[in-house]
């Protein structure tokens, strides 16, 4: 059967102007999570795509994951002196998993502490290292400095010639 076409367009009206109603409408707080959160999924997916094909060196993960860490410092306002919750920020340079994280010092109690971790390939074993201490401040500005990518870099291979070494690789 075919229907003419002005008897469609009344339908086909109140149709189109109830989706834009409903897009007119604002976006509830639950929406706006989840559209946050497929965002930075679909970003982290990407940006694993990239560094496994080699679009982006190893510097600029290294770069970033490191301005990424003196972010969430400065987010975290930590305490002068004392005790607070660690934060362990997970990346993934040269083929390997690893960690930087970020906490209060055994040894006195007004520093903190940036340390480097690197698992070997089973992620069984890791292998760390301290890359600097001092006041959170002071952190902040050394994870900024340039020359502290390379050096970062240098002691990723240090530690994986460690577990090499270990024959934990």
């Amino acid at each position: 059967m075919i229907v003419p076409d002005d008897e469609m367009a009344a339908p086909t009206k109140d149709l189109a102007k109830e989706i834009l109603d409903e897009l007119d409408k604002p976006t509830s707080p639950e929406r706006e999570a989840q559209q946050a959160e497929k965002e930075r999924r679909d970003r982290e997916a990407l940006e694993k795509f990239y560094i496994d094909t080699g679009q982006v060196k190893p510097e600029q993960v290294m770069q970033r994951a490191l301005a990424a860490l003196a972010d969430q410092i400065e987010r975290m306002n930590p305490p002068a002196t004392g005790p607070f919750d660690t934060f362990e920020l997970p990346i993934e340079v040269k083929g390997r998993k690893g960690t930087l994280r970020f906490a209060a010092s055994p040894r006195k109690a007004e520093n903190r502490y940036v340390e480097l971790s690197v698992y070997s390939e089973s992620g069984q074993s890791t292998s760390s290292q301290w890359l600097e201490q001092g006041t959170a401040e002071a952190l902040v500005s050394y994870l900024r400095k340039p020359e502290v990518v390379v050096d970062t870099l240098t002691t990723v291979d240090e530690l994986m010639i460690s577990l090499s070494r270990n024959r934990l690789a």
